[in-house]
């Protein structure tokens, strides 16, 4: 009775400390080139996010560089000027079929220029590649995704470092019983 309770208590733990491995955020890196020569280029990191929350933007360095709307978006502590980056869904009838969230990225005040994205998933924590469904590049004109060239948004998803000392600690007990055990038959 005492090795199975000893047991149960072993795969509980190690239950635990895998369901705690969650991500504390998610590095998001962004490549595109619009139809004027435009190119987005750059990362940002968000935490949070699902098909009924938007994710919480904790930093961004997004370079527009060539074609008609140079612009560098870059912020590390707030939604403010040099840009505004964010999120809206559920999506509308003006995005392309297939879209389920827009980024979008707007120089402030008047969030004009701005650039949006138009996402064919949710950006959560898991990451992944993303499906880049068309965008838009707007100063007064707009311009959409060049079709002749690669666009990609992948994202990389970052454990908890409290999750991933957890978790190693589990495995090392885990792995010092079985030395023991094997000790113990010889």
């Amino acid at each position: 009775m005492k090795k199975n309770s000893l047991r149960t208590l072993w795969i509980g733990a190690l239950l635990i400390g895998l369901g705690t491995c969650a991500s504390a955020d998610t590095d998001w890196t962004l490549n595109a080139t619009f139809t004027d020569g435009l190119t987005a280029t750059g990362t940002f990191v968000t935490t949070g996010g699902s098909s009924s929350v938007a994710p919480t933007f904790v930093s961004w360095d997004i370079t527009f560089a060539g074609g008609t709307l140079a612009h560098d978006f870059v912020d590390s502590s707030s939604n403010t000027p040099p840009g505004a980056i964010g999120v809206e869904f559920p999506p509308n009838a003006s995005w392309p079929t297939g879209t389920f969230e827009e980024l979008g990225f707007a120089n402030e005040p008047g969030f004009d220029p701005y650039v949006d994205f138009f996402l064919g998933s949710y950006l959560t924590d898991a990451g992944g590649s993303m499906t880049l469904k068309g965008a838009d590049s707007c100063d007064g004109t707009c311009y959409g995704l060049n079709v002749d060239q690669p666009h990609t948004l992948v994202g990389t998803a970052v454990p908890e470092p409290s999750a991933v000392i957890f978790l190693g600690t589990v495995v090392g007990i885990l792995g010092a019983r079985t030395l023991r055990r094997r000790k113990q038959v010889q």
